[in-house]
């Protein structure tokens, strides 16, 4: 796979209905493997990605979960939060709040974000792989569906 291929988080309002957050390769649905990471509190999105302990990798291929692994953050800065999940290879992050400084680190180092989502963490990603992670369900109170700003990656 061309590691040089473009990312881009799609925020598109579709007539009546919104279409999901999510990063796709060069406009194709479906992706061959991604990692995704999702700051967890218990069972939960965390509300926060700045402050989490803990995140769940998980390994998507064909559209399908293969596998599931976590990391622990606990006690880590800023910056070497940013080396681990930049050496677990993520790709795109899908969190509750986040600060504009860890949202400008992340965008450095071309990981795609979703932020603005809440709920349990199983049900949040049965919505990304069924494309409906931008429904009123999963959005964090004062977040709108289609309110995000466009983001453009190089490296996925």
């Amino acid at each position: 796979m061309d590691q040089r291929l473009k990312c881009k988080v799609i925020f598109v309002r579709a007539l009546s209905s919104s279409l999901p957050v999510r990063c796709t390769q060069t406009g194709k649905a479906k992706i061959d493997m991604v990692r995704v990471a999702i700051p967890i509190f218990r069972s939960r999105v965390s509300p926060v990605f700045d402050s989490c302990t803990r995140v769940l990798l998980i390994d998507i291929e064909h559209n399908q979960e293969i596998e599931r692994s976590e990391i622990y953050l606990d006690k880590l800065s800023l910056t070497k939060r940013m080396a681990v999940l930049q050496k677990s290879k993520v790709k795109t992050i899908i969190c509750g709040g986040i600060s504009d400084m860890l949202q400008n680190m992340l965008q450095g180092i071309k990981i795609c974000l979703i932020t603005g989502i809440a709920g349990e963490v199983d049900q949040i990603v049965s919505a990304y792989l069924s494309e409906r992670l931008n429904k009123p369900q999963f959005l964090m109170p004062g977040f709108k569906a289609n309110t995000y700003k466009e983001q453009n990656n190089e490296n996925h």
